[in-house]
């Protein structure tokens, strides 16, 4: 192995010849590891040339810890078609410092020997030619491997081909069921709020994402094409939609985004507390036009309840007992309220 002299250099470059002795025109492989400090980059100059080397390939490993640093091993494969004593030559490994600078390292020389393929004699001699084989003909065995060979063969290559139309065949696909509009409206309202652009000021970017909230769920909700239409042009649109947004009015909605597109294009700074209150405003409309679900299954009656088809005076008498419940009509029982969104005074 040979190593590069001391210098002031930051980078320590060795290299070595393997195999070594080797016979004319073997595949050598020229082996150089670079040591060099965190924070730089060594690469091979393009273009390089090892005459009277021939240069087959260059390789590159991955930048490995020292503790100290990094190691990089650059592999060459080369050939000589010379017999005898032979040097590598001497070339540069460029690197880059940390600052930018492009510098250059001399890899050093590096000496190996090349053995002739013939034996070490003064006049060799060639040697003698194996007597030919004689087959008998037909061979009947020869004929029998080779066609299995052959069907086994086809085989192969038919089921493979087979196997991988089986395996490249249409699929179908199960998408999940998309997540309710609602869901995700009230979601992106929630990390509006925690983003808390108002409260840094960014009062364009908060009621920018606001309407596109809104707009998202009109568009995913309701059908309506919002997300690329103006506020101008969404009107007729939820002129056209007044009794699929009920209870919304398409008038409080154009109200909405047209406060919302003052603070947007007209640079408007409303105080934080007011884009605070655009977000729950934004909130109502969404949980006022959220479905509601349907009601499960009534609950069967106790077994000891008394039945309907019995005497009347029984049902009065047990109805007017302390421990008997009360029942309430079942057109008189409150169902759960839905929120619904206050108009603002025009």
């Amino acid at each position: 192995m040979s190593s590069a002299p001391a210098t002031d250099s930051p980078v320590a470059i060795s290299a070595r010849v393997t195999p070594d002795p080797s016979q004319i025109g073997d595949l050598l492989e020229l082996e150089v590891t670079v040591a060099y400090p965190t924070g730089f980059a060594v690469n091979v100059p393009l273009g390089l040339k090892l005459d009277p080397l021939h240069l087959v390939s260059v390789e590159e490993s991955e930048p490995e810890s020292t503790g100290q640093g990094l190691r990089k091993v650059f592999t060459f494969t080369i050939q000589h078609f010379g017999v005898g004593e032979a040097r590598t030559p001497s070339f540069p490994i460029t690197y880059v410092a940390p600052d930018g600078a492009v510098q250059t390292a001399q890899v050093p020389s590096h000496s190996f020997s090349v053995t002739a393929l013939l034996a070490n004699e003064a006049e060799p001699k060639r040697q003698g030619e194996d007597p030919p084989i004689s087959l008998e003909y037909p061979n009947h065995t020869a004929e029998t491997a080779i066609y299995f060979t052959a069907g086994a063969l086809v085989a192969g290559f038919v089921s493979a081909l087979l196997f991988l139309r089986w395996r490249r065949r249409p699929r179908p696909v199960v998408l999940p069921p998309p997540e309710p509009a609602d869901r995700v409206a009230l979601r992106a309202l929630d990390r509006l709020k925690e983003a808390d652009y108002a409260g840094r000021g960014e009062f364009q970017l908060h009621y920018l994402m606001l309407t596109e909230i809104l707009k998202g769920y009109l568009e995913g909700r309701f059908g309506i094409d919002a997300l690329e239409r103006t506020t101008d042009e969404l009107r007729a649109a939820l002129l056209r939609s007044e009794a699929a947004i009920a209870p919304l009015k398409p008038t409080e909605v154009i109200r909405f985004l047209q406060q919302c597109d003052l603070v947007k294009f007209a640079r408007f700074a409303p105080p934080p507390s007011e884009a605070a209150a655009a977000v729950e405003q934004a909130r109502g409309m969404v949980v006022a036009t959220t479905p509601v679900a349907p009601a499960g299954p009534k609950d069967q009656a106790p077994k000891d309840r008394p039945s309907e088809t019995g005497p009347k005076e029984q049902v009065v008498k047990d109805m007017s007992s302390p421990a008997a419940p009360k029942l309430v009509p079942e057109a008189d029982i409150p169902t759960e309220p839905v929120p619904k969104y206050k108009e603002e005074d025009e």
